[in-house]
């Protein structure tokens, strides 16, 4: 599914509450606004119990190719930072250039991010991706919040 720029929710909608997977696409759309991007990056923001995005918005960026090490450091970091606070979240977009589909990079990253969230303990909504032309969430069988 293309999404063209007439579609942007307005930027005031992306902290409102969201509930699953389409919702929060909306919020991801709304923050990112335009879309078009020179770089991997891998955004991401802690969700309150409200299911709000929380200041600040992080990038990391991202190398070409998925990298176990990155994704395991990330989200052991993010277990220790929430520590006992269970009832936060984590949501992540992966922005890359390009007008292609999902490819087998963006799912393997969705796949190593949504397993070591789960061995550190992190909370994660479902994973979306963004390129040049569409931001789509990625169906991962284990992502669950």
């Amino acid at each position: 599914m293309t999404i063209d720029d007439t579609a942007i929710p307005h930027i005031d909608t992306a902290l409102e509450p969201f509930a699953g997977a389409d919702e929060l696409r909306q919020r991801w759309r709304a923050l990112m606004g335009p879309l078009g991007f020179s770089e991997p990056l891998l955004w991401f923001s802690v969700i309150d119990t409200d299911n709000r995005f929380g200041p600040p918005l992080h990038q990391v960026e991202l190398p070409a190719r998925p990298d176990d090490v990155l994704s395991d450091l990330l989200m052991s970091n993010l277990g220790r930072t929430l520590g006992e606070i269970r009832e936060l979240s984590v949501a992540m977009l992966l922005t890359r250039p390009g007008r292609d589909g999902v490819t087998a990079d963006d799912m393997t990253w969705a796949q190593m991010l949504t397993r070591d969230a789960r061995r550190h303990g992190v909370r994660l909504h479902p994973i979306h991706r963004a390129n040049d032309s569409e931001l789509v969430a990625l169906t991962i069988a284990d992502a669950a919040a």
